[in-house]
């Protein structure tokens, strides 16, 4: 295991939105969008890999980790709305166009960027991507209910729940569950002001029928990495989203759930690498 490279965080004013990421590393660009419910966090055991190679851009996006989470009338908290704080963030920081990297709803941030921007994105890679419809499991239709779902969502989500969620959703169960990352997740979910951006999150994402149009319009070459036991979108998702994708081509991670850059972070960076730097086989 490689030794973890020194993470600072640095907040930028983007349209008025304080956004907090980190810039590690040297090399060609690589941005770095995380999932749901969690933050630039998910992509720590990935970056001593990954910055040997690249600079990586980290961002928590508005609504989670240390960024700003503003209501949801001021900020949309949909797929778009995130690849546009992406572009802004990028331009910030004097990158006019990188390699993007999106995993489960940041990988449906990255398939809109990549369609709706193609200009700013020159490969793409989508980790257990959010991208089609899917059959959401009772404990997931329980928050979008009518009236009862926001109490159900944020005064009934506490940290047992949260920890049930990564355990019996997220991750495989080899290696393990790494209950310190949960639980700092879930610190930065417990205040008011994260629970409602999430829900926002939530509502606004939800419905993937949109996403399904802006597939065929990417241009990028794209790797679709994919855990073989991921229990959120299931594997045949990833056969899908290859075949519609117009330059694409997938890599599966044994043994691995939703999260390969978490449970398998060596392989899962093997893999970026070797497509990025075009050194496939």
């Amino acid at each position: 295991m490689l030794g973890a490279p020194a993470v600072e965080l640095r907040d930028v004013t983007l349209r008025g939105l304080r956004v907090r990421f980190a810039d590690v590393g040297k090399g060609p660009p690589l941005v770095l969008l995380h999932g749901y419910l969690v933050s630039h966090k998910e992509w720590l055991p990935v970056l001593p890999y990954l910055a040997e190679r690249f600079r990586c851009i980290v961002p928590d996006l508005p609504g989670f980790g240390g960024s700003e989470k503003p209501s949801p009338e001021r900020y949309a908290y949909s797929r778009e709305a995130f690849a546009e704080t992406a572009t802004d963030l990028m331009s910030a920081i004097e990158v006019p166009r990188a390699h993007v990297c999106g995993h489960s709803m940041g990988g449906s941030v990255a398939l809109s960027l990549a369609a709706d921007r193609p200009e700013v994105v020159d490969r793409l890679v989508l980790i257990d991507t959010a991208c089609y419809p899917f059959d959401v499991p009772l404990k997931g239709r329980l928050p979008l209910l009518p009236l009862v779902g926001p109490i159900v969502f944020k005064r009934l989500y506490g940290r047992l729940l949260f920890r049930d969620y990564f355990k019996n959703d997220v991750f495989s169960g080899h290696p393990g569950l790494d209950l310190a990352r949960v639980d700092s997740y879930y610190d930065d979910f417990r205040t008011r002001e994260a629970k409602d951006a999430a829900y926002a999150v939530l509502q606004r994402t939800v419905d993937l029928a949109s996403l399904g149009p802006k597939v065929s319009r990417v241009r990028a070459k794209t790797l679709v990495l994919w855990g073989d036991e991921d229990r959120l979108f299931p594997l045949a998702l990833a056969h899908r989203l290859v075949r519609e994708l117009p330059h694409a081509h997938l890599r599966v991670i044994d043994r691995s759930g939703h999260a390969p850059n978490e449970e398998h972070p060596q392989q899962t960076a093997e893999r970026v690498i070797e497509h990025l730097l075009d050194m496939e086989s």
